[in-house]
């Protein structure tokens, strides 16, 4: 029986009376967990605040043919996604108004609604974080560049061994790999490319010799069909596959899938335990149905209760501590010492990255030695001269539809910094009828932070988001150490760009707002001690029977590196875990007497195995996941 009086979700029925494993969260992360769990044969309900925004499921937005032809378009579609987290508010009086109309009595009060939050102070803020609710996260709009995090500064330590250490991260990151559809060689052809790639790898080598390198940006990608002037780029809904076109499906051993089920607007507002001290079972999650909510004003009609003997909450770095603070875990600003705040790390040690952008157009020798034909391969030269032939008013010899440059130089220890060298969409940066978007280069680098325990977000107990939730409050000041290097890093920046062309008016280097590179980390960082973590490094809270977090809020190091990847590898490391302990029945990971808790164990290959067999039924091919989508039936 449950509190309030919650019904049984509709999901719940004589063929699945209950599931086994319950997600919150349709991202990258959340799909990861369904792909392996269902494959192997486990029941999965999954629910997401948002609706579903692609007519493919989790599909990457970027791929409709006129934002390929015109990439400033596409800031657009992300500005429309994004919805801020917090934002600091002013007074509710305006000297300016119409004296007859509405004004605060209190001119002490401040507006709520829509993400003002009065408790947020400017000077501590992460102004620009964001979050993306829809099937696929901000997977329907990601830059989908996945490096790998750099041994020894960026990468988490799952293991005291260095060679088991290093065993089980190759071994998750081929596979997280394998399943997004990670290349390095779609823009091999591109003429911009590789004029960025060789002008840079000259420049940084004679500057710093063979200590540097200069790279192809590791990306989520295809191409259409060999040399198309068309990329697809993955999202999630790469990683789900088939899932929801082929529910009867064996894997090679002979097991059917399990039974999975999607739930778009449904909120998961909190998971309601036993509260049982030191083994904690979560019984189910409370769930609200947003549709239905249009329609009623009575609760019992809209609220939920879904049961599940595993429940995985993969819904942000914000809302994922956000639902378990709702469910009186912690996080709060009025927390106490006291044993009902289980997970007194909750929404602590937060990182996020300091972001330095540029735009440039290249310049005049830079271009001109496109037509220096002299070395330059075959289909470089035809190219150039069937623009030529085609477009003869065209002043510049790069043709229309020429892929753009997507560069990198991967983070060192003497350069702790990602960078991305590239024509991409953000929220920002829309080069627009100013300059040719063929000659404009965006530089952007990604610093480091420090996860320290003063760093949190706060989850107002008396203050609502717009959805119902406690509201988020940040309190992020960048540490000394990392302030340092974000000065070393625009320095760094400045002179790639120098390297490359001349500054695109209103583009001049500069730090974006705090929260704007969208790759928060640590709110829900797993680790070896409860003392300084939320889980351990499979990803279970501590305490809990049966309760896990996952996403980018787990990293519990300083990273530059876009995150996807690696919270991909440690989504795929907790599935086995689920999976291998489904059967057996779970047992609370606890420090006991000063241990580390419970033996960690290494993922085995054959968990995996399916993503590197193109025999095996559920290998992910990404060149053929659906046919071509042509008329609307």
């Amino acid at each position: 029986m449950t509190d309030r009086n919650l019904k049984p979700h509709p999901v719940a029925h004589q063929d699945v009376p209950s599931y086994d494993v319950f997600i919150a969260g349709s991202g990258p992360i959340g799909a990861t967990y369904a792909r392996l769990l269902v494959d192997s044969g486990l029941s999965v309900v999954m629910v997401e605040i948002g609706d579903q925004d692609t007519r493919i499921p989790a599909a990457h937005k970027k791929n409709e043919i006129e934002y390929q032809k015109d990439i400033d378009r596409f800031v657009r579609v992300i500005q429309g996604a994004l919805s801020t987290v917090s934002i600091p508010t002013s007074s509710a009086v305006m000297p300016t108004l119409d004296p007859a109309a509405w004004q605060a009595n209190d001119p002490k009060k401040r507006l709520v609604s829509n993400g003002r939050n009065p408790r947020q102070e400017t000077w501590n803020n992460l102004g620009a974080q964001a979050v993306t609710r829809g099937v696929g996260g901000m997977a329907t709009h990601w830059t989908c560049s996945t490096p790998e995090f750099l041994k020894g500064l960026e990468r988490p330590k799952i293991f005291v061994d260095e060679r088991s250490d290093d065993q089980e991260w190759k071994l998750l990151y081929s596979a997280a790999r394998q399943l997004v559809g990670t290349s390095e060689t779609e823009f091999d052809r591109s003429i911009r490319h590789n004029v960025v790639l060789e002008t840079l790898q000259k420049s940084i080598r004679e500057k710093y010799g063979d200590s540097r390198i200069v790279k192809p940006l590791p990306l989520a990608c295809h191409r259409l069909a060999e040399h198309s002037p068309y990329v697809q780029w993955h999202g999630a809904d790469n990683i789900y596959g088939d899932l929801f076109t082929d529910r009867d499906k064996c894997n090679k051993a002979g097991v059917q899938r399990g039974k999975f089920l999607l739930l778009t607007n449904t909120r998961c507002t909190r998971v309601v335990s036993d509260r049982k001290v030191q083994q904690i079972n979560i019984q189910y999650a409370e769930v609200k149905d947003l549709l239905a909510d249009r329609y009623t004003v009575a609760q019992g009609d809209t609220n939920f209760a879904i049961f599940a003997k595993v429940f995985v909450i993969a819904a942000g770095a914000i809302a994922t501590p956000q639902i378990l603070a709702n469910s009186g875990f912690g996080g709060n600003r009025t927390e106490d010492p006291s044993p009902a705040h289980v997970i007194p790390n909750l929404g602590r040690y937060i990182t996020e990255q300091p972001m330095a952008f540029c735009q440039i157009v290249l310049n005049q020798a830079i271009v001109d030695t496109i037509t220096d034909f002299d070395g330059k391969p075959t289909w470089w030269i035809d190219a150039v001269k069937k623009h030529q032939k085609e477009s003869p008013a065209d002043p510049l010899p790069i043709p229309f539809q020429d892929g753009e440059p997507q560069v990198t130089i991967p983070v060192s220890e003497k350069f702790p910094w990602h960078t991305q060298i590239h024509r991409d969409a953000f929220s920002y940066g829309e080069a627009g009828p100013r300059v040719d978007s063929r000659v404009v280069v965006d530089l952007r680098f990604f610093g480091m932070q420090e996860g320290v325990k003063e760093n949190r977000i706060i989850f107002e107990e008396d203050l609502t988001d717009s959805y119902g939730m406690p509201q988020p409050t940040f309190a992020y000041v960048p540490t000394k150490k990392y302030a340092q290097e974000a000065n070393r890093m625009m320095a760094d920046m400045t002179a790639v760009a120098n390297s490359l062309g001349g500054y695109l008016p209103g583009s001049s280097p500069q730090f974006m707002e705090p929260g704007l590179a969208l790759h928060l980390g640590g709110s829900t960082r797993v680790g070896h001690r409860a003392a300084d973590s939320v889980a351990d490094f499979n990803s279970r809270v501590w305490n809990f029977n049966n309760l896990f977090v996952a996403g980018n809020g787990n990293i519990p190091t300083p990273f530059g590196g876009n995150p996807t990847l690696t919270s991909m590898a440690l989504a795929i490391r907790s599935a086995f875990y689920i999976h291998r302990t489904m059967g057996q029945g779970f047992k609370a990971s606890v420090e006991a007497q000063g241990n580390d808790g419970e033996q960690l164990e290494p993922t085995p290959s054959e968990w995996v195995e399916s993503l590197f067999n193109k025999d095996d039924p559920n290998f992910p091919d990404a060149m053929h996941l659906r046919p071509v989508h042509r008329y609307v039936a």
